[in-house]
């Protein structure tokens, strides 16, 4: 079945996987200077089961896109832009404390990590 320009695709992947589905949509093209072709630069929405979820997935997605890329933050960026909006508004007391509790948290993570 053929979508329309923009919409996006769903595609089955090969093997035996538990969400064989792939939803993608086409971000924008890019040129190769060498040979001249236009090569397709896609964003992964996600992985669904049927390839009937994996279109109400694409669907959901162009109704009301997201930031794709916010699902990869890491803990640390979260508490870098956190504290860049909260510090300014709070006395300096909290703002060691916040601090101290996120040092903390980073030293339990390392050593979680090493065991």
């Amino acid at each position: 079945m053929k979508m329309a320009n923009g919409v996006g695709t769903v595609y089955k992947l090969s093997g035996n996987r538990r969400n064989p589905y792939i939803v993608c949509k086409t971000v924008g093209w890019d040129i190769d200077v060498k040979t001249g072709k236009h090569k397709q630069i896609y964003v992964t929405i996600g992985y669904a089961p049927t390839r009937a979820k994996g279109l109400e997935m694409l669907m959901e997605y162009n109704k009301n896109p997201y930031d794709i890329e916010a699902s990869k933050i890491t803990f640390s960026e979260v508490y870098e832009k956190w504290s860049a909006e909260k510090f300014p508004t709070i006395s300096d007391s909290n703002v060691k404390v916040y601090q101290a509790s996120n040092k903390r948290w980073r030293l339990c993570m390392i050593e979680f990590l090493r065991t």
